[in-house]
């Protein structure tokens, strides 16, 4: 579900990067239960799958479009796919809550962060949560020079090259039409450290798709 290049930068760095999103297992168990199947969709080397299983969830997939950062995560017992074209292996209403961390910031087109929830929305169960966290835009004069540099060579505001790559940091409205086909139960703003070991601003929105309560399913 990434660009070419974008796999391409990911599949190049993929034993060098760590990533710093803080993940609240806790608030992710009240909306789930630790039973749940949970679908950690960019799961990059497996942090937040490993971290999930510590904390007792039992079901957790992970898929990257890299191959690279996927054997990275199996090397480390990790269960984890490789996402080939635009749609999820998975049956519709497969998993019980699904998370998107740093995912967006990697796909910098609107159509393809729409395509990506879409497929979200799809493989969730009614009433299934969804956990996202990304980077909101920055307002310190490093970032600003980068969006401005983009933007003259016909980017969107907000997104900026980097090692042959292209990213993007969001604004709070566009996060939220983004998502609005999800019901939202709360939005944070968070302090991250980003994969270049950079402070940043950050946001975390949690939601559930519309329907029954994942755990109530009829029959």
């Amino acid at each position: 579900m990434s660009p070419p290049a974008q796999v391409a930068y990911w599949d190049r760095v993929a034993g060098e990067k760590t990533f710093g999103h803080p993940l609240d297992a806790a608030l992710l168990g009240k909306l789930t239960g630790s039973g749940a199947r949970i679908l950690d969709l960019g799961c990059g080397y497996g942090r937040l799958a490993r971290s999930l299983v510590q904390a007792g969830f039992g079901r957790v997939v992970g898929i990257d479009a890299s191959l690279e950062m996927a054997r990275r995560a199996r090397r480390a017992r990790t269960v984890v796919a490789v996402a080939e074209g635009g749609r999820l292996p998975f049956a519709s209403r497969t998993f019980d809550a699904a998370l998107l961390f740093a995912v967006l910031t990697c796909v910098p087109e609107d159509a393809e962060q729409r395509a990506i929830v879409g497929e979200l929305e799809r493989v969730l169960r009614p009433g299934g949560a969804l956990y996202a966290s990304d980077l909101l835009l920055q307002g310190d004069a490093r970032n600003r020079e980068r969006y401005r540099a983009h933007a003259a060579a016909g980017g969107a505001h907000g997104t900026f090259a980097l090692e042959g790559a292209v990213f993007r940091h969001h604004d709070p409205t566009w996060i939220e039409e983004l998502l609005s086909g999800f019901e939202r139960v709360e939005r944070r703003e968070v302090e991250v450290r980003t994969m270049n070991g950079n402070s940043a601003r950050g946001f975390q929105w949690v939601g559930r798709k519309p329907g029954l309560a994942a755990g109530k399913r009829g029959p």
